[in-house]
């Protein structure tokens, strides 16, 4: 778990009419926004079940205010993507860092050819050298090692995850990605981070946990230990979606403690309020070679 430092908008009025057999396409050119044939599908699956909560929600007679449309509509949920791979355990290494750092790599990589491959996070444990494998690390450092020092990810098959700190092993013919750009997100802007989900798929953040995290199970994950100041971050997680639920806002993380935590491994925790200081390193994968 270590981690080492180094929608639809509200509005009042009358809702936007989408209801209608062309609805995705009138979306899609009043937002101007184009996809491959893969995003397009689940970006249209997406804008539907947004559309379905609108129009459940405006039906009723006595709300107090409506919902429409926005450029957020076909973004919810990213966790049944076909560019997202199966949750993971890093099990009793402090790898989350590498975890964090692979899976938007993933994600970039099978956005721009088609198909996901599985990237090695022990490469990373083993081979990066500004962090601590096990003890410790940052998403950030490891972009930099495989953009910069290894010129490229290793496949997961060729360099499987042992939960250990191992002796580096790393060959050129494991390359399975290589990354162009990346960079750091504007700290503290919930709006930017989620068209930074919109339109990569997924982004890298840093969190406290404190004990309460350990055994999440469902909800909007909001304790108030967590903002406590004086505790540090610790742990490196994915966002992968955004959503909200009995007027709470939340954003759809990826952790890598298995799927018999939490959701299915994914937890909801606030968003907008920079709880567990989720809002504040915000890191993102631009483009993939």
């Amino acid at each position: 778990m270590k981690l080492l430092f180094a929608f639809a908008i509200i509005v009042i009025g009358l809702a936007v009419v989408f209801g209608t057999p062309d609805a995705w396409n009138e979306y899609k050119n009043k937002h101007g926004k184009k996809f491959n044939a893969t995003d397009d599908a689940q970006r249209k699956k997406n804008f539907l079940a947004t559309d379905a909560i609108i129009t459940k929600h405006n039906s009723q007679k006595n709300g107090t205010y409506k919902l429409e449309h926005n450029q957020f509509s076909d973004m919810v949920d990213y966790r049944t993507h076909a560019c997202l791979s199966p949750v993971r355990d890093q099990k009793q290494c402090g790898s989350c860092w590498a975890f964090s750092a692979i899976t938007p790599l993933e994600f970039a990589r099978c956005k721009k050819n088609g198909t996901l491959l599985a990237l090695s996070e022990q490469h990373l444990v083993d081979c990066e050298p500004y962090d601590y494998g096990c003890n410790g690390g940052w998403y950030t450092n490891a972009w930099y090692y495989i953009k910069n020092g290894a010129l490229g990810s290793a496949k997961q098959s060729l360099y499987p995850y042992t939960a250990t700190n191992t002796t580096c092993k790393f060959t050129s013919s494991m390359v399975g990605a290589k990354i162009s750009t990346y960079g750091n997100l504007q700290p503290l802007n919930a709006t930017n981070m989620q068209l930074a989900v919109q339109s990569n798929g997924s982004i890298s953040v840093a969190i406290t946990v404190t004990n309460s995290f350990f055994y999440y199970s469902g909800g909007t994950y909001n304790d108030v230990a967590c903002d406590n100041k004086t505790i540090p971050i610790n742990h490196a997680v994915v966002i992968v979606g955004y959503g909200a639920a009995n007027a709470t806002n939340y954003w759809i993380v990826r952790n890598s403690w298995g799927t018999g935590w939490g959701q299915a491994g994914y937890v909801f925790i606030q968003r907008g309020v920079n709880k567990c200081k989720i809002e504040q390193y915000p890191a993102v994968i631009l483009s993939v070679v």
